[in-house]
């Protein structure tokens, strides 16, 4: 196996150019959203700068440490073909990166397309560790241009050649480490409720009125409240009193020791907003749309704007024309937007669609140039364009369409046909264990102290229980794999379950109890519920809320890249309350990790 990657490596290298990036990590005070706090900055700025990579290129990147605690560096939604000890997730596929050290990550860009880069330990991607990464298309590859403007193909190309990344966040007044110790303080999931949410890195604090908060509570967990004579806070957050009737599961909890400030006490700020200009020069710009949000699922919209939807997490689909997006955490989707409008400023609209917590914020998409700014005050009203979604992410009209990925298919179709049988499935129960922020993927939480395992488990021959029981996944190279995530707890979130190295098929998902042990067990019962010829081809997925019953997401993947990889829930206080299994996959063909890493 050793032979053949050397020789693999040499053939690539032959045919590809280097390029290098340099990431210095520090840790300073900034104000992304007028409130001072201590952050990560990578190369001095937040977020990080966009890595531009052209397909084919060897990437290397060398991330300096020179913060006062260990971190590593994920790239989200690169494969990692041949490189696994290139993932960035300490305990698994390299040592933590140490105060005052250097890392050189090396990957072959064989994808085209938006990904991110972003901290993998614990919960530092809250802390602004990220970052995004453009991976623009090798001369050659088919686009499905010609299915939005067939007479305006070449425009489209020109556009996507100068794709701008949209990043969109949601930002904590309290550090990540903070957060976590309000939690075992509590007892209770504080992580929830967030401050602000960030556009670029620019927001600021808005606090709702009353009137608003009460009008945009939603109505699936307006019974629980009313019931228990509660109310959202005047933050637009559940009251940590509801957190503990509905999740605590009867263990200790102490809401006394949550500061005011996190669930309750809203204190508005002057930040900034981002702007983004619209080129005069051209009728069509592209934007690569990335969440990086810890906690919350997003709404997106710019008003007046329909957005072309041609790639999703990377990869070419059928355009698809919508007004706006739901989009969950490590979501990336790159959009074309016509400029046909007069002159003047459009609201780009970002609101969080999570029950626990109502907030949102206004960016600008701007046809002449730049915007100042500004204040929270009522009367600083200068965006006047229509909106397709309210402040609560709720669409404005009957006729506003979303996404749905249940539409999505891939260009060139990625299935294969006919549809391979899995060798292996696993079905999944995601759940708090204990305490509200203990999470589990398959019923056992992860235990964090892989994170520190030296050597790392990549490192180490692939004995099936390493590191055992009920989070570990072992699999063999060339065979498929079903993943069936079950979800069975009254009022869970949608889950955005982030697998990587390779992507996975979104081959089905419904209502209720998932009563079967197989995809083809269940088909025969529910075929309406299961796509087997266009499914969609993502390296996130999310599963459904259980708003009012259990609910199933079914999952296939070929494994092809033989190594020890995570799949987790992408919220990251899910992940740091152990919501996440290793896969050891191929460990019959497990790979030989470069001397060069082993002693680092």
């Amino acid at each position: 196996m050793l032979s053949f990657l050397v020789v693999w490596l040499c053939f690539a290298c032959a045919f590809a150019k280097d390029c290098h990036f340099t990431l210095e990590l520090t840790w300073n005070t900034g104000s992304p959203d007028g409130f001072e706090r201590e952050m990560i900055f990578v190369n001095d700025q937040f977020p990080g700068p966009t890595l531009e990579i052209e397909q084919g290129d060897w990437v290397e990147i060398q991330v300096v440490n020179k913060m006062p605690f260990n971190t590593t560096v994920h790239y989200h939604g690169i494969e990692q073909l041949n490189t696994p000890w290139a993932d960035g997730v300490p305990g698994l596929t390299q040592r933590p990166i140490q105060p005052g050290a250097t890392y050189t990550y090396k990957w072959h860009a064989n994808q085209y397309g938006s990904y991110f880069y972003h901290a993998h330990s614990r919960g530092q991607i809250d802390d602004g560790l990220y970052g995004p990464i453009i991976v623009k298309p090798k001369a050659g590859i088919v686009k499905p241009f010609d299915r939005i403007a067939p007479a305006e193909v070449k425009l489209l190309e020109v556009a996507e050649q100068k794709i701008k990344p949209v990043i969109l966040s949601d930002w904590r007044h309290t550090t990540s480490q903070r957060t976590w110790e309000i939690q075992l303080d509590s007892g209770v999931e504080s992580a929830l409720c967030m401050d602000s949410l960030l556009v670029n890195g620019k927001g600021a604090v808005d606090c709702w009125s009353r009137e608003e908060i009460d009008k945009f509570t939603s109505p699936g967990i307006r019974p629980n409240l009313q019931q228990n004579n509660l109310t959202m806070t005047n933050k637009g957050c559940l009251p940590p009193e509801i957190l503990e009737l509905l999740l605590s599961q009867g263990t200790e909890t102490n809401i006394d020791a949550i500061p005011p400030e996190v669930f309750d006490v809203c204190t508005p700020t002057q930040g900034s907003r981002e702007v983004i200009k619209a080129p005069h020069s051209t009728n069509w710009l592209a934007l690569d749309i990335i969440s990086t949000a810890g906690i919350d699922t997003f709404a997106f919209s710019i008003d007046e704007h329909p957005m072309w939807i041609y790639a999703v997490d990377g990869h070419y689909i059928e355009p698809l024309l919508v007004n706006a997006l739901s989009i969950a955490n490590g979501d990336r989707y790159s959009v074309f937007i016509r400029l046909d409008k007069p002159a003047g400023n459009y609201g780009i609209r970002l609101a969080s669609t999570a029950l626990a917590q109502l907030i949102d914020t206004t960016a600008v998409l701007s046809y002449e140039g730049g915007y100042g700014n500004y204040r929270n005050a009522t009367d600083d009203i200068t965006v006047t364009s229509f909106p397709y979604t309210n402040q609560a992410g709720v669409n404005t009209t009957a006729n506003v369409t979303f996404f749905q990925q249940a539409r999505m298919k891939s260009f060139p179709p990625q299935f294969p046909q006919p549809a391979p049988e899995p060798d292996q499935t696993f079905i999944l129960s995601l759940k708090t264990v204990g305490q509200s922020y203990i999470w589990a993927l398959n019923s056992t939480p992860f235990d964090h102290a892989i994170d520190d395992s030296s050597p790392p488990l990549l490192y180490q021959p692939p004995v099936a229980n390493n590191p055992g029981g009920n989070i570990t996944i072992t699999t063999k190279n060339n065979t498929w794999i079903d993943l069936i995530f079950v979800v069975t707890t009254i009022n869970q979130p949608p889950h955005p379950i982030h697998k990587h190295s390779n992507k996975v098929f979104v081959i089905g998902q419904g209502q209720g109890s998932f009563n079967w042990s197989s995809v083809a067990e269940a088909r025969r019962a529910i075929p309406q519920a299961f796509n087997l010829v266009t499914p969609p081809f993502r390296d996130g997925v999310a599963t459904i809320p259980t708003t009012t019953g259990p609910t199933w997401l079914a999952v296939r993947y070929r494994v092809e890249n033989p190594g020890a990889f995570l799949i987790h829930c992408h919220i990251q206080s899910h992940l740091n309350g152990g919501m996440a299994m290793v896969i050891l996959d191929g460990v019959d063909e497990w790979p030989e990790v470069p001397d060069e890493y082993k002693d680092v």
